[in-house]
């Protein structure tokens, strides 16, 4: 199997199983009648979380835009948080099916990794709930308040990203970076993009418009990384002169 083949086929695993993920969380095995009743308390949820945010959301006027009794939207969402939570894997599943497919098989590695990194930026054109949790930064620390309820589920996503994010990155680094270090690597480029897109418009320092060049930046930065520098620094002076990789080279922690 050629090293494009068996990337193709891990990204389709992974975005196989980021679907698999959010269905399974959305749609409970139920009549179509339900389902139907289902989507449309979370679309009404959407457009009402949009226009107040998540504090100032009321169960009772969601109930009432969406055509169901208040029991009835309790039947189906225990609450509002996991309606939000609903919310944003139904934004989830429509950017995973529309937007999360690559367009040219023939792309080098380093372009194949730029894509990923772009649709990761582009993200919140097309998931206007999740940009509108992001930006609003009393909502947004509420729900990572209460996100242990429902982590379980995006775990799963973050792992599943994650595979994605280091076929990637082993794409492009090639077979000298043993599979410790692609892990390493690509958890810090993980936490380089989450950090970009999860700073409230309010704090961002890079604007949206230069997002290109922020890839450009981080990319530039992994090609310039040598095998075994994170794992093993080749001296003490070079641990002092860059506590970050020294840092890193005491805390290899495995992802499973």
């Amino acid at each position: 199997m050629t090293d494009l083949v068996k990337l193709v086929s891990i990204m389709t695993e992974v975005i196989d199983q980021l679907l698999g993920v959010l269905q399974e969380f959305l749609w409970p095995q139920e009549r179509e009648k339900q389902r139907a009743k289902r989507q449309r308390v979370i679309v009404a949820a959407t457009h009402h979380f949009l226009r107040f945010g998540y504090q100032k959301a009321s169960m009772d006027e969601i109930a009432i835009n969406a055509g169901v009794s208040k029991g009835a939207l309790y039947l189906y969402f225990p609450s509002k948080l996991n309606l939000l939570f609903s919310a944003l894997a139904y934004e989830g599943e429509q950017y995973f099916q529309h937007h999360l497919a690559m367009k040219d098989l023939q792309w080098t590695p380093r372009q194949r990794l730029k894509w990923m990194i772009g649709q990761s930026f582009a993200h919140h054109e097309t998931s206007p709930l999740s940009t509108k949790m992001l930006s609003q930064t009393s909502d947004f620390s509420v729900v990572m308040a209460d996100y242990s309820l429902e982590r379980e589920t995006f775990e799963a996503l973050r792992h599943a990203e994650m595979r994605l994010l280091d076929a990637l990155i082993a794409d492009l680094l090639g077979s000298s970076f043993d599979e410790a270090e692609i892990k390493i690597i690509s958890g810090m480029t993980y936490d380089l993009i989450a950090g970009l897109v999860l700073v409230p418009e309010t704090l961002r320092q890079t604007p949206l418009s230069q997002f290109d060049l922020a890839t450009e930046l981080i990319i530039s930065g992994l090609e310039h990384l040598k095998p075994g520098e994170l794992l093993e620094p080749k001296n003490d002076e070079a641990n002092r002169s860059n506590p970050i990789l020294a840092g890193a080279s005491q805390k290899v922690v495995m992802r499973q």
